[in-house]
């Protein structure tokens, strides 16, 4: 036996197989929880490096790679025009009307439910989530310790791995529509 060899011990490496596999076992011998309550659906997104959610009622659809034709406009947030079912929408960054700075190529677009279709853009999806709403912690314009505008937040969620703030699309899109009165 060389002295870089590490020392095992195998009666408590035995020992805690067990416990786990003991875990194990019960986990699937519990009957499962009733879920209470309704559940919110949630997308959970990144806007420059941080953890955001949104509203899936908020959301009229999810796109990625879609082709942003620039146009010219004194409204930096103002990336372009997509084409999408037939009609012509405006995307705008959300990491700029966010008060982040501009996103360098973001993928991914979801369009708000407004009466006028506006497509958001941002850099990460993450996932769908699914939690009870009562996980929903509610605020306005909550101060998540980022560098959104807090005017934009509607509560918080632990969800995904993180402390989610949520972003009310709707005052978004209200944003978009003062900018342009």
């Amino acid at each position: 036996m060389s002295t870089h060899e590490p020392v095992v011990d195998t009666f408590s490496t035995q020992r805690t197989a067990a416990e786990l596999h003991r875990r194990f076992d019960e986990g699937f011998a519990v009957p499962a929880a009733a879920i209470t309550g309704r559940l919110v659906n949630l997308l959970a997104i990144r806007v420059g490096s941080d953890p955001y959610a949104l509203h899936w009622s908020e959301i009229a659809g999810l796109n990625v790679d879609l082709k942003i034709v620039p146009i010219p406009s004194p409204k930096a947030q103002l990336l372009g025009i997509v084409g999408i079912r037939g009609e012509m929408a405006p995307v705008y960054d959300l990491a700029a009307l966010l008060n982040y700075p501009p996103a360098a190529s973001p993928r991914w677009m979801v369009f708000a439910r407004a009466p006028t279709l506006v497509g958001l853009a941002f850099a990460a999806f993450e996932s769908h989530l699914q939690v009870p709403e009562g996980s929903l912690a509610s605020g306005e314009g909550t101060d998540d310790g980022t560098g959104a505008s807090r005017q934009h937040l509607r509560g918080v969620v632990q969800a995904a791995g993180a402390l989610r703030p949520i972003i009310h699309l709707a005052s978004v899109v209200e944003l978009i529509k003062d900018m342009h009165s």
